[in-house]
């Protein structure tokens, strides 16, 4: 995956470009980069950068169907995992089945998008 430095990351087309910024903020701790509305205040795009992911957040224009991330896994690693799991299923995440050898749950945003969120790496 791309850091936030590398340019863009995966690209959402979305119905609410704002409740999407708003659950990656509150969530995830994203830090937005760029932010751009409409002259009615609605966010048309938004760019962000969560723990060095980079991703773009869009409105579609109704032809067609918003699209989610597709199946990246992005990971994102927080001091209490937990509790971010915790935020993100209130927030309406869902938590998956874990995938492949790193037993770790996937968790699916409300746009399509799944992370992981691990703990702090000890230091060997």
């Amino acid at each position: 995956m791309r850091s936030a430095n590398d340019g863009p990351g995966p690209h959402l087309s979305v119905s609410d470009t704002a409740e999407v910024v708003a659950f990656y903020t509150d969530v995830l701790d994203a830090v937005q980069l760029q932010r751009e509305c409409l002259l009615d205040g609605r966010v048309l795009h938004a760019e962000l950068a969560v723990d060095g992911h980079r991703l773009t957040v869009s409105e579609w224009d109704g032809a067609g169907s918003p699209t989610g991330g597709g199946d990246d896994v992005l990971t994102i690693e927080r001091t209490d995992p937990e509790a971010v799991l915790r935020r993100a299923l209130a927030a309406g995440a869902r938590v998956e089945p874990p995938a492949g050898p790193a037993h770790q749950p996937i968790l699916r945003d409300p746009a399509g998008l799944c992370w992981t969120v691990v703990g702090p790496r000890r230091p060997a």
